[in-house]
Parts: C-alpha cells; structure tokens; sequence
C-alpha cells in the first residue's frame, strides 16, 4: 500500500519582541546586596549580568550614575547605569553602561549561585 504524506506546515519559532536578554534573580534574604548611588545605599531587590532594580530615592528616568556595590560571591563591582524606567511601585529598572569583562563575569558567577539555591530550596 502506497500512503500519502501529509504536509505539515513550517514550524517558525519566533521569541516575543521584549524577551530579556539576561536571567534576573532576587538577592538572598539573608545576604542583601546594596548599590552605591550618589552617597546613598540603596537595596537591591533584582539583579542580572545585564543591569539591576532598585527602591529609587529620588533618581531621575532617563539619567545615567556612577555606582559600585560589592557581590557575596566576590567581586567589586563600579561601572554606571542609566535609569531605563521607574515602575507604580517606585522601583528604578536600570541597566548597566560599559560593564568589564571581570565584572559580567562576577554577575554572571553570582546569578548562577543564587540560581542554584532557588532550585534546591525548591526541591528539598
């Protein structure tokens, strides 16, 4: 018997329009990160190898800072962001300008860290 092969259309895989670039995570609880900002100290509350959120204080969307903040895993970190936009909650979404190369390496070794301990508080 002959059988006749059914076409199958084209599956495109297409990623949405905003996919992030970078996996963002939330410090530990126990081990906040603070940013550096203009004198101020500022928590953390997400970060990734492409740029970081914080509560603002008084910062301007739009504007640029020079800041630093020191990761748990290791590594100092100065470099500047730019203010992409300040949400109804109050919180600075930035991303980082000119980063080194040691310090995504030191994001990227500090995301994957904090990660693994989301998983495996998960998955006792």
């Amino acid at each position: 018997m002959f059988w006749k092969k059914k076409n199958k259309p084209e599956k495109k895989l297409k990623a949405p329009e905003e996919a992030r670039q970078a996996y963002r995570i939330a410090p530990d609880p126990e081990n906040p990160l603070f940013l550096n900002v203009e004198g101020n100290s500022l928590e953390i509350v997400e970060i990734s190898s492409s740029g970081l959120a914080f509560k603002n204080q008084g910062l301007e969307a739009g504007s640029t800072y020079t800041v630093d903040f020191v990761l748990p895993t290791g590594g100092s970190i100065q470099t500047r962001i730019k203010i992409l936009r300040i949400d109804e909650e109050g919180i600075c979404r930035c991303h980082f300008i000119d980063l080194d190369v040691q310090s995504e390496d030191s994001l990227h070794r500090y995301v994957l860290v904090r990660q693994k301990d989301d998983l495996r508080s998960q998955h006792p």
